[in-house]
């Protein structure tokens, strides 16, 4: 069980985390109980990659829930 932040080199990696982080919840939902410390975190983690994805590429800040690095062509 992790409920760390997870970094992403591109934006495009954060489904991935999504479903991963979807199926510790699931995890946690049933082991622990939906009320639970952990399993209330883990959901709060869950929204924050998803209205990270939601954002789009351009969402990627340092005040952004996962660190990501995305390539910008110089124009």
């Amino acid at each position: 069980m992790s409920t760390t932040f997870f970094a992403a080199d591109q934006i495009e990696d954060l489904p991935d985390y999504i479903v991963n982080k979807r199926k510790e919840l699931m995890d946690l939902g049933i082991n622990y109980g939906f009320l639970d410390e952990k399993t209330i975190k883990c959901s709060q983690d869950l929204d924050k990659l998803i209205n990270l994805y939601m954002r789009g590429p351009n969402a990627c800040s340092l005040h952004s829930y996962a660190l990501c690095k995305t390539k910008k062509t110089p124009r």
